[in-house]
């Protein structure tokens, strides 16, 4: 019975009112309780890590698309994830980085990559993006916040 009640308080305790959701080099979202809006917000547990290595912070937006946010020790969001039906707005998750995402993607748009999945490797972000209706999935990260115990390929598996 106590173990249930520390799990309801655990609960209780994620689903704290937030402005919005977090993006890359940010501090991971605070969920919010549910609503019809907003996401359904979770706190894994990573795979296989170190337990102080990072956390998993995951959404199920309206949409039915999951989002994940990694963040390591210091706060910071170094990855996100997603999978779903519709592709979520990287606007919102890749907050500052998105001015380098749609950099990058047009240029490769220019250069008759459209409609391909998009692979873009910069020095300071990297995303992978594919899929096609009602199957989107990928990943972004930034190299420089990844914490140095971690294994980026092995997280985003």
């Amino acid at each position: 019975m106590r173990m249930l009640l520390d799990r309801a308080f655990f609960l209780m305790s994620l689903m704290v009112a937030t402005d919005g959701l977090a993006a890359l080099g940010q501090a991971p979202f605070s969920p919010a309780p549910a609503s019809a809006a907003a996401p359904r917000p979770r706190l894994l547990a990573p795979n296989n890590a170190p337990a102080v290595a990072y956390t998993v912070h995951e959404a199920q937006l309206e949409t039915g698309t999951v989002v994940r946010e990694y963040a390591g020790a210091s706060g910071q969001v170094f990855a996100v994830t997603w999978r779903g039906p519709v592709l979520p707005d990287l606007n919102q998750w890749l907050g500052g980085y998105f001015g380098a995402f749609k950099q990058g993607a047009d240029q490769l748009r220019l250069a008759g990559r459209r409609g391909a999945p998009i692979n873009l490797v910069q020095e300071g972000l990297v995303v992978q993006s594919n899929g096609r209706m009602r199957n989107f999935f990928g990943h972004a990260y930034v190299p420089a916040l990844v914490p140095p115990s971690i294994e980026i390929n092995d997280v985003l598996k």
